[in-house]
């Protein structure tokens, strides 16, 4: 029985398609997966750009709390932003994801338990806004923990 594709030989190993010419100029698995420290720090600094401004959003809905409810949030929610902020920039990443996981931790006692919870703050707000923090936290965290590719030197004469 013939295949039905194109078969090219090559050793004793059969290839099912016939390798492009760019092929060698593409990445394999490994590198697709990989950023530069240029592409890091760029997706870090979208990241923070962009939930820095959806988190402004959501502090929209917190016209209906007490001064002290206000305060507690925007100091927790100031807390872990720099902590985020931090995680991507400190030279001590682990103790910054130590403090990142006890403000997710308080962050999930706002959620749960229902002391916690600030008065005059509807639920779905208060979920708004921990869902908010908890997929910029996913996504950073994502990033940082991704592998870096390291950059090619340059070369002779590029130089000159």
């Amino acid at each position: 029985m013939r295949p039905i594709l194109p078969i090219a030989r090559k050793g004793r190993e059969a290839l099912l398609f016939r390798p492009l010419p760019f092929h060698a100029n593409l990445p394999g698995m490994r590198g697709i997966f990989r950023n530069s420290a240029g592409g890091k720090s760029g997706a870090i600094d979208g990241l923070n750009l962009f939930f820095g401004a959806l988190l402004g959003a959501n502090l929209g809905t917190l016209d209906k709390l007490r001064l002290v409810d206000y305060i507690q949030i925007t100091t927790l929610l100031a807390g872990t932003v720099m902590t985020v902020r931090m995680v991507s920039t400190s030279d001590r990443r682990g103790l910054m994801l130590a403090v990142l996981a006890i403000y997710a931790a308080l962050l999930v006692g706002f959620v749960l338990l229902p002391d916690f919870k600030p008065a005059g703050m509807a639920v779905e707000d208060l979920h708004r806004l921990v869902a908010t923090l908890a997929v910029w936290v996913i996504f950073v965290l994502g990033i940082e923990l991704s592998p870096v590719r390291e950059d090619a030197p340059p070369r002779a004469e590029d130089q000159a």
